[in-house]
């Protein structure tokens, strides 16, 4: 079955919608996804799943949920459920709509250790804040609060029509981006030694997650590291990965997670 037959089934449905027996659709929403869910019906071989009039996915009987993802945040989405024969007629439907949330907000990591890189990582906190651009989409800013409750953004370093974002930055260079760098190296840097130089590679952008790849030149010597960060939701509650890679000997002189059985990225849970 092609989804253009589907999409005509989708049509000759839903235009005849008030003769059909009731199936009931339930939708519970996330900050980029939205969870259907449904009970059976009787006869039924097919639930077809659309969001407007755009075909999501045929699933068999015994199938009785579908996630809907990589959904805009704040975004309202109609969704319709069929449930057909094998000869692809239809014996019930059901319209539903969801607005999905965000994963805005404030999210803390404590440090459960004596270990804090000399004091400067007694925790970590991390405002999310949802954007949008016509080249990348959807994608978040996020700012890393200091000591003194100021904020820095963190990612991204650049906006996406900067030209800019690929040359070297001296490390103690004033701008924006300079002071950011800065501020996440010396927090995160165990070693005396400080980058000549940097420079931002190449930026990945997901729904849920994103990463930075950068190139900081020290000791006459280059280096890549990748900082990234991935949202998601754990027993209920929104969480953040945030962490940090290297090469060569950068690698051994990255801080990381000393929470026992915590791994080595920093898990922060929204608090706000």
């Amino acid at each position: 079955m092609t989804k253009r037959l589907l999409f005509v089934s989708f049509l000759l449905v839903f235009a005849g919608f008030s003769s059909l027996s009731a199936l009931s659709v339930d939708a519970e929403a996330f900050p980029s996804s939205v969870l259907l869910s449904w009970d059976g019906t009787d006869g039924a071989v097919y639930y077809d799943v659309y969001t407007g009039e755009r075909f999501l996915a045929r699933l068999g009987s015994g199938e009785r949920e579908y996630r809907a993802e990589r959904l805009l945040s704040d975004t309202t989405y109609n969704f319709s459920v069929a449930a057909r024969t094998e000869a692809n007629e239809t014996l019930a439907a059901d319209f539903t709509s969801a607005t999905t949330t965000s994963w805005d907000g404030v999210y803390e990591w404590v440090n459960k250790t004596d270990k804090d890189n000399k004091g400067r990582v007694k925790g970590i906190r991390i405002r999310i804040e949802t954007a949008y651009d016509e080249k990348v989409g959807q994608y978040h800013n996020v700012y890393m609060y200091k000591d003194d409750g100021t904020e820095v953004k963190i990612f991204p370093l650049y906006d996406f029509s900067d030209s800019s974002s690929g040359e070297w930055v001296d490390y103690n260079a004033s701008s924006p981006a300079a002071i950011s760098y800065r501020f996440n190296a010396e927090r995160f840097n165990t070693s005396p030694f400080k980058p000549v130089k940097w420079r931002v590679d190449k930026v990945v952008i997901d729904y849920d997650s994103s990463s930075a790849y950068i190139q900081t030149s020290a000791l006459g010597l280059v280096f890549e590291t990748v900082s990234g960060y991935e949202l998601y939701i754990e027993d209920g509650e929104m969480k953040l990965s945030f962490h940090t890679e290297g090469s060569g000997m950068v690698s051994g002189v990255l801080f990381r997670n000393p929470n026992p059985g915590e791994g080595d990225a920093f898990i922060l849970t929204k608090i706000g």
